[in-house]
């Protein structure tokens, strides 16, 4: 018997990261990017990156545009992974500095390399994957703050017409501190507190997919 297929359209259905070391900010704003993973045969991964604003550290995505909710539409094959990262909070001139970067990057390699990179930042990450884990390796942008993976199957989701939710584990990406500096005696001081270790839970992002 061959592997399940299914043709699948994935798209956000909400998020919750609980500690996003904001310190004050009630809202904040994120650039989300999901990677599937050896999807079927002969594609080693496929992207998408889509910008999100959480406000007290949760978003939901049932009444925004089809455009702002989807993440792939894609045709998956036996055993596949999903892999999800969150950057920490940007403000809107980082988010134009990794627009700037990732424009450059994909100019960088020609448009015979090029293999497109889906969401509304979508032009920025046209770049093959070897290539684009360089380039990042380069920007000294923001830094990620959760991330989160699901081993599945293409037998795991609904034949054509069917639909569910997926809920893949958000972990820190990184040691989260708070730093506060305080004058004392005409000093400054910096005390630094832990607020989660690196791999501890940090909340969970939903997926709704839809076999086509």
């Amino acid at each position: 018997m061959g592997q399940a297929k299914r043709e699948v359209e994935i798209t956000l259905h909400s998020i919750h990261i609980p500690v996003t070391g904001a310190g004050l900010d009630i809202t904040t704003s994120h650039l989300l990017t999901a990677d599937l993973v050896w999807p079927r045969t002969g594609t080693a991964r496929k992207s998408a990156s889509q910008s999100c604003t959480l406000r007290e550290g949760a978003a939901e995505f049932a009444a925004a545009n089809w455009g702002r909710r989807i993440l792939f539409k894609e045709t998956v094959e036996g055993r596949f992974a999903l892999a999800v990262t969150v950057t920490e909070s940007l403000d809107d001139e980082e988010l134009e500095k990794i627009l700037r970067f990732w424009a450059g990057a994909a100019l960088a390699v020609g448009a015979g390399a090029v293999d497109g990179v889906a969401g509304p930042l979508g032009e920025l990450a046209a770049a093959p994957l070897e290539y684009a884990a360089k380039a990042v390796a380069k920007y000294p942008g923001a830094s990620l703050l959760v991330e989160g993976l699901a081993e599945l199957d293409a037998a795991d989701f609904p034949p054509s017409g069917g639909e569910r939710l997926l809920t893949v584990r958000l972990v820190a990406a990184r040691k989260l501190l708070r730093v506060t500096r305080r004058t004392v005696n005409s000093r400054s001081r910096v005390t630094r507190k832990i607020l989660l270790e690196k791999g501890a839970d940090n909340g969970d992002v939903t997926l709704s997919v839809r076999t086509l």
